[in-house]
């Protein structure tokens, strides 16, 4: 027995009884003393109770009546029952639909009972322990199986240079710096516009340096909502904020010795700002609701769309966080300025989706190929892809259909009336948005019709001022 003091419940309706066994047995245990059932139940609500001991024969209620009842109500303690041999058949039922730990005849020696006493309270505490045991087994398990979880669905995605196809003298040029960099531990922000492959250059740049064997964790800083960005970079301990009911490693954490893909780095809110600048500085990392400071070898690698010098001169980045990203920038020029990878990237897609389309297509007619590379695509490689995606669906046979991109060409710039690239998107998601009744997630939402994150739209409409 530990020096931990028990507390035990003696229910009785004999006052000397209870008189005896609180003299016996104070300099032992905790005593609670009860007249009634009914008086031990309402001890039992007021009072932590780790073993009960009841005799048989009581009025009102009978020991196997108040057992029946407590265990609905108070499973935990480690139940006693003093009985006469008269009361064998009752005895017998209470142990098996009460759990009846032990029985002891009366009147009781005090030996005796004091050793089964010493014995229940173990019995409580071991089951006790099992139960924290199973509940602590069971969360870290949880955790494990998310993080591994996380873990296979990002090292699962094996880009490299294999699956990167260029023909452009540009390109080669991005690639040749890939190569150059990618066995440092500086950081790289790559920019470039949407669809260019910034992802994919990423996850090229992880595959060919010495960290490729350990994780490359992705983070897209738009579609994390904001209250939730923190926690999932750097972590939380178990009751930091309602509904951490577990300590969780964040992204950098699960990214020890490899490498985090910060997506939209542009996107982060400011004040979140400092402390990522604060990690890439010290190389240490603070859970939420922690003091204490993990020390973390990751390599960083950012991508944006965005203008960030123009955001620094609006007060939404941070310059010193932008110094200490673009230690190396990557800039991927946009397909229109590398037309001649547009015939070797629609083999690549026509042999990719194959099998996924059922059908195999073989010859691409001059026409075609002639208004794929003269088109300026906005969207860039990702529409590239998706066009020829739905191409093959569309075309009879063998033969690429030929697809009228030319109504898909941007009207001739003039400064009359001319919108902002902030003002156009807020007018698209306005229009999508009355479409869609203002209904902005679910089948025929329009998160559905942008072809969005439900959860990426929400930033972007806060970020617009779009309100119904």
């Amino acid at each position: 027995m530990s020096d931990k003091k028990y507390n035990i419940l003696y229910v009785d309706d004999e006052p000397s009884n209870l008189k005896a066994f609180r003299a016996t047995f104070k300099w032992d245990f905790n005593i609670f003393l009860a007249e009634s059932g009914r008086e031990g139940l309402e001890i039992l609500k007021q009072n932590q109770v780790e073993v009960v001991i009841a005799d048989q024969r009581m009025p009102e209620m009978t020991g196997f009546e108040f057992f029946k009842t407590l265990i609905k109500d108070f499973p935990d303690p480690t139940r006693i029952i003093l009985t006469g041999y008269s009361d064998m058949g009752v005895l017998i039922k209470a142990i098996n639909e009460c759990g009846i730990y032990q029985y002891l005849t009366k009147p009781w020696n005090e030996n005796e009972l004091k050793h089964v006493l010493d014995r229940a309270c173990e019995n409580y505490q071991l089951r006790t322990d099992n139960k924290k045991l199973i509940r602590d087994l069971k969360i870290a398990n949880d955790k494990l199986t998310e993080e591994n979880f996380y873990l296979r669905e990002e090292i699962k995605l094996d880009h490299d240079f294999n699956h990167i196809v260029t023909q452009s003298p540009k390109f080669r040029e991005v690639l040749q710096n890939v190569e150059k960099v990618a066995n440092t531990k500086t950081s790289v922000l790559i920019t470039g516009e949407s669809g260019t492959g910034k992802e994919l250059l990423a996850r090229a740049l992880h595959n060919i340096s010495n960290r490729s064997e350990y994780p490359l964790i992705k983070v897209n800083c738009a579609a994390l909502p904001r209250e939730l960005i923190e926690s999932e970079l750097f972590g939380h301990e178990k009751g930091a904020f309602t509904g951490a009911i577990a300590t969780r490693k964040g992204k950098f954490e699960l990214a020890d010795k490899g490498t985090i893909f910060l997506d939209e780095i542009g996107e982060m809110p400011i004040d979140l700002q400092t402390k990522l600048l604060r990690v890439l500085q010290e190389s240490e990392i603070q859970r939420l609701g922690s003091e204490k400071t993990y020390q973390i070898d990751v390599r960083v690698i950012a991508a944006t769309n965005r203008q960030l010098d123009q955001a620094i001169n609006k007060g939404e980045f941070r310059d010193d966080l932008y110094y200490r990203l673009n230690v190396f920038p990557i800039h991927i020029p946009p397909l229109r300025e590398r037309a001649e990878d547009i015939p070797v990237l629609v083999n690549f897609f026509l042999q990719k989706y194959e099998p996924i389309v059922g059908k195999s297509i073989h010859k691409i007619p001059k026409k075609v190929l002639k208004n794929l590379t003269s088109y300026h695509w906005p969207g860039n490689v990702r529409e590239l892809e998706n066009i020829i995606e739905r191409s093959m669906i569309l075309s009879p046979g063998n033969t690429l259909k030929f697809m009228d991109l030319e109504s898909k060409k941007p009207a001739a710039k003039t400064t009359e009336n001319f919108l902002t690239m902030e003002e156009a998107e807020k007018q698209h998601i306005l229009k999508a948005l009355e479409l869609s009744r203002w209904k902005v997630s679910g089948k025929n939402g329009a998160a559905e019709l942008l072809n969005m994150n439900a959860k990426t739209l929400f930033f972007r409409m806060n970020k617009l001022g779009i309100k119904k």
